[in-house]
């Protein structure tokens, strides 16, 4: 087991880090959840990095962080397009043992970091440990059915992603040492960093685990915003192998995201949960994601910029 005192003994410092651009209307839920997380309030700090925002997101948390009237919330400003860039900015004045990773759109549970720690000290060597992720509707829009079906189904399975050896930054949490031990994350991906840094860790003889007690909520996306965040993966993966490969490997992506499509569109088919009216939606709204995938990456091929995260 990994070694560190009990948490109820001597709580170690933990630097919590959220990168947030043009998220106005709902990074102050996401403070207000970080500011009553049930633990010691002298071991975390909140780093918040603005990435650039120009609907007034930095000048509101300017006013929020002052209002706070404590060291524990830190205000940074990260000009370079792109979360990676805004975590890494965060990542040179955190002064924690460990990092945990949220958004500014995420709502932490209270026992977040405790149960993050724990989950780290029951296991051994490089880990990283990837919190459950589950999903709220978000009143101030309107969501699709088939959207939130999509959601539900396929988004941030956060328990599948660290048996392929991967986690997502919406619920993300590390030793310092080991996250400086690799570098941090590759900047210059607008999308896809954190799969990435997992990888990296994995293959140098580390492992992501699970843990189910340490939650995060997301707001479930729209309809839009999910062929949005498409682009971006596909943009991501564009831009960390995929404009310096072969015809071959780019034939195999378009066959992966064919087979993406077709294993969803079944799994789909035979959820007897849902009715046939549900289920024509969410296969309508998996072959729009589909086609988006493909036209970005034609778009991509073309010479378009990847779109930034």
């Amino acid at each position: 087991m990994n070694s560190n005192n009990n948490v109820s003994i001597i709580a170690p410092k933990i630097s919590v880090l959220v990168p947030v651009y043009n998220d106005i209307g709902r990074v102050g839920q996401c403070i207000d959840r970080l500011r009553s997380i049930n633990y010691p309030r002298e071991s975390y700090e909140v780093i918040i990095i603005d990435n650039g925002s120009t609907d007034g997101t930095y000048e509101f948390l300017q006013e929020r962080v002052k209002e706070i009237e404590t060291e524990t919330f830190c205000l940074l400003q990260c000009l370079t397009p792109g979360s990676y860039a805004a975590r890494n900015e965060g990542l040179r004045v955190a002064s924690g043992d460990y990092v945990a990773f949220t958004d500014s759109d995420c709502l932490v549970s209270s026992d977040w970091l405790t149960s993050l720690l724990e989950c780290w000290n029951e296991q051994q060597n490089d880990i990283i440990v990837a919190g459950k992720v589950s999903f709220f509707s978000d009143s101030s829009k309107h969501t699709e059915q088939n959207a939130l079906d999509f959601e539900n189904m396929f988004s941030m399975k956060q328990e599948q992603n660290a048996k392929k050896g991967e986690c997502i930054t919406a619920n993300l949490f590390c030793s310092m040492s080991l996250i400086k031990k690799h570098g941090g994350f590759n900047e210059k991906l607008k999308s896809g960093g954190d799969v990435e840094f997992s990888r990296r860790v994995v293959s140098s003889g580390g492992k992501v685990v699970y843990s189910e007690k340490a939650e995060v909520l997301h707001p479930s996306r729209n309809k839009s915003e999910l062929i949005v965040k498409r682009k971006r993966v596909v943009g991501g993966t564009w831009d960390a192998e995929l404009s310096k490969a072969g015809f071959k490997r780019k034939l195999r992506f378009c066959i992966g995201l064919l087979k993406m499509f077709l294993g969803r569109t079944k799994k789909t088919c035979l959820h007897s949960g849902f009715s046939r009216k549900r289920k024509t939606g969410l296969i309508w709204l998996l072959l729009l994601i589909f086609f988006t995938s493909l036209s970005e990456f034609m778009l991509l091929q073309l010479g378009k910029e990847a779109n930034r995260s």
